[in-house]
């Protein structure tokens, strides 16, 4: 009896310390282990404190650690097998190249330009992390862009931003008023650059839809320079339609001098004879074609023909010209003045050469002549041809023959009863149709 109660205890105390062993070793067990993709599984990975004559029974080297995936792992601690799962997970963060960004002001592109070359081993999104930046000011900048996976790992990318302010249109160099003879031809981008600030290649466009290269005339022609941002800039010349160069202008070294001088002489006078801030355009035009036909002396053949800009010099100097220069003077002083002027040529026989303008007034153009002719009694006063139409200039002294079809198509409406010739005078009920000139 002493010898089985023995045995019993003894049976009963190792199973006690077994039981002991085998709660210890499970006790160590980490039931689910993350490991990142791409390490080493190791024993240590499943235990708290690895147990003696411990062994994987899975065979770990087949399993593909480059692939997110769970897995059940097998270990023998000493005749005592235990179970965990291996979890192959991913806590990197997405990686990228950060990608900087030259923009304009409000120019705001999508998180997703601004990284490349992004890895992760699942999907990820890319995010302003502090929302879409307003980017309202000029100047440089790092933006911070959010990379996060679908684990949650999140990696700040921060992307240098050169932030260009940008409210100026770009610039036009080279535009100057240009001159043709009838039925020319112009190449209206010669000489002409677009610059700008910012943008590298601004656009230009050329609006001359009004040009009529047959039609003796002025024309309007805009040049529009756009930048990246809409900047943009407008300028508009004048295209001069003329019967011959002689009535127009001649390309030398000296010309844009002695324009300057024109123009210069025509406003000294203008400031003499008439008020440009007060008076309407009828009424500062006829204190200028009065003025020349009454302080102007014709002298034949005395004009200088090197251009209209020379023989209006010389006209100012000596006040005594040809019809020529009488017109050039005009042209200048109309040209200081605003108001659209043309010069129109005797015709169709060319050795009957005689000059005077059209003169665009009261929303019509009209002849304006400033040759004294001499009357019968020997006076000048009866021949002043100021806003006739077609039909009234053919009643005035000296032959005014010419070829209409060449020209803008003139009124046919006659003003003369609204104008006193004798004294210069525009009577007050002359009939304005437009309330800014009157």
């Amino acid at each position: 009896m002493p010898v089985l109660t023995g045995m019993l205890f003894g049976a009963y105390m190792a199973y006690s310390v077994f039981t002991d062993l085998i709660d210890t070793i499970d006790s160590r067990v980490i039931q689910s282990v993350d490991i990142e993709y791409g390490r080493t599984v190791e024993l240590k990975n499943f235990f708290t404190e690895i147990p003696p004559n411990t062994q994987f029974i899975t065979n770990v080297s087949t399993i593909d650690m480059g692939k997110l995936a769970s897995y059940d792992i097998y270990i023998d601690c000493g005749g005592h097998v235990v179970h965990s799962v291996l979890n192959v997970v991913d806590k990197t963060p997405p990686v990228g190249k950060a990608v900087a960004q030259e923009v304009y002001c409000g120019d705001v592109p999508p998180a997703e330009a601004c990284v490349t070359d992004i890895f992760d081993m699942v999907g990820y999104t890319v995010e302003y992390a502090n929302g879409e930046p307003a980017l309202d000011e000029g100047g440089e900048f790092n933006i911070p862009v959010k990379l996060t996976d679908t684990y949650g790992n999140v990696r700040i990318q921060y992307v240098p931003f050169t932030v260009k302010d940008d409210h100026t249109g770009p610039e036009i160099l080279g535009l100057k008023d240009l001159t043709v003879e009838l039925n020319g031809s112009l190449l209206y981008k010669d000489g002409v650059e677009v610059i700008d600030d910012y943008a590298e290649n601004p656009t230009l466009t050329i609006d001359n839809t009004a040009v009529d290269l047959n039609v003796v005339g002025n024309y309007p022609v805009t040049y529009k320079a756009v930048d990246d941002v809409g900047n943009v800039t407008e300028e508009t010349i004048t295209v001069s339609v003329v019967l011959n160069y002689s009535a127009g202008l001649l390309e030398d070294e000296s010309y844009e001098e002695v324009v300057e001088k024109a123009y210069e002489m025509a406003a000294d006078v203008l400031d003499e004879i008439t008020d440009l801030e007060n008076k309407t355009d009828v009424e500062i035009a006829m204190d200028i074609f009065y003025w020349v036909y009454h302080h102007v002396g014709f002298s034949h053949g005395s004009s200088d023909y090197t251009s209209w800009a020379h023989a209006a010099v010389k006209c100012f100097e000596t006040r005594r010209s040809s019809c020529y220069g009488r017109w050039a003077i005009c042209k200048a002083m109309l040209d200081v003045a605003g108001i659209d002027n043309i010069c129109v040529e005797r015709g169709p026989n060319p050795w009957q050469v005689h000059y005077w303008c059209l003169v665009y007034l009261n929303g019509g153009w009209y002849h304006c002549d400033p040759q004294a002719y001499l009357t019968e009694e020997g006076g000048n006063w009866g021949n002043f041809v100021f806003m006739c139409t077609d039909a009234e200039l053919k009643t005035k002294a000296g032959n005014h023959d010419f070829e209409g079809d060449l020209y803008p198509e003139r009124s046919t409406e006659s003003v003369q009863k609204y104008f006193n010739v004798y004294t210069g005078k525009i009577y007050s009920d002359f009939p304005y149709i437009d309330e800014e000139d009157g």
